[in-house]
């Protein structure tokens, strides 16, 4: 009786964080639709008590242990809810940009439990990028890349992000079939002014069409620097220039 009360309060608290979990939406600008039909999503907390509680607080305690897993699968599960809303809405969501813990990516059951999600859902794959940042290029590499393939084969697209933030050789990426690179903010510095800071990101992006990759490009946050951008060839935006993070239900159509 005593280990039957435990494990009904132990439910009674995850049941009690689910709920104080809450996903963000901020704008993708896609260069080639000329529009901002995608969404990257972020994982928030907001506790009555604690107040909101952003995710480079939780996630890295969170990735020492299994609730890692939980939290991916929560945001999914709540993103085919979202996408499920927005059709009611009539908002379309071209797709979401959901970010998974390359800890968990590792993991053998992974692509067959998404799938379990997606299926009870009734959500398509295309309309879900799984966001892994660029530690993935050290992690176990056999696991990832079978996991990634065999999610690309169900439709999901993938995206590597936040190259830059670190040093990573370019060649690492070319063991890697993804759909997207992530080129991070803080390789946009002076970009506009700076010959050199031009060329490096340049380079990147010609090293990334050469994969057969497409770019995206964070940082984005004047008219003049998205132009410059496009014209370098970057596929997707994003930045402060198309909107901060929101609510789902402030998804807005066009």
């Amino acid at each position: 009786m005593a280990e039957q009360k435990k494990n009904t309060n132990t439910k009674k608290t995850r049941s009690s964080g689910l709920r104080s979990l809450e996903l963000w939406y901020r704008p993708v600008f896609d260069t080639h639709l000329n529009m901002a039909i995608d969404f990257e999503t972020s994982l928030r907390i907001n506790d009555k008590t604690m107040g909101v509680i952003l995710p480079e607080t939780f996630l890295p305690i969170a990735e020492k242990s299994t609730q890692i897993c939980d939290l991916d699968y929560w945001m999914i599960e709540e993103a085919c809810e979202a996408i499920k809303r927005c059709e009611k809405r009539e908002v379309d969501i071209n797709s979401l940009i959901v970010p998974i813990s390359v800890k968990h990516m590792a993991r053998k059951n992974i692509v067959t439990k998404i799938m379990k999600i997606l299926d009870a859902k009734d959500t398509s794959p295309d309309k879900f990028c799984f966001k892994l940042n660029q530690s993935i290029l050290e992690a176990d590499k056999a696991q990832v890349i079978e996991n990634i393939q065999a999610l690309r084969e169900q439709g999901f697209f993938i995206e590597i992000d936040d190259f830059g933030t670190e040093y990573t050789s370019l060649t690492h990426l070319s063991h890697y079939e993804v759909d997207y690179i992530g080129i991070h903010e803080s390789l946009l510095d002076d970009i506009e002014e700076s010959e050199r800071a031009q060329n490096i990101v340049q380079g990147i992006i010609d090293f990334t069409k050469k994969i057969e990759t497409q770019v995206t490009v964070d940082g984005i946050n004047s008219p003049e620097r998205a132009e410059l951008l496009k014209k370098m060839g970057a596929d997707r935006m994003k930045g402060s220039l198309y909107g901060k993070p929101v609510k789902e239900k402030q998804i807005k159509g066009d």
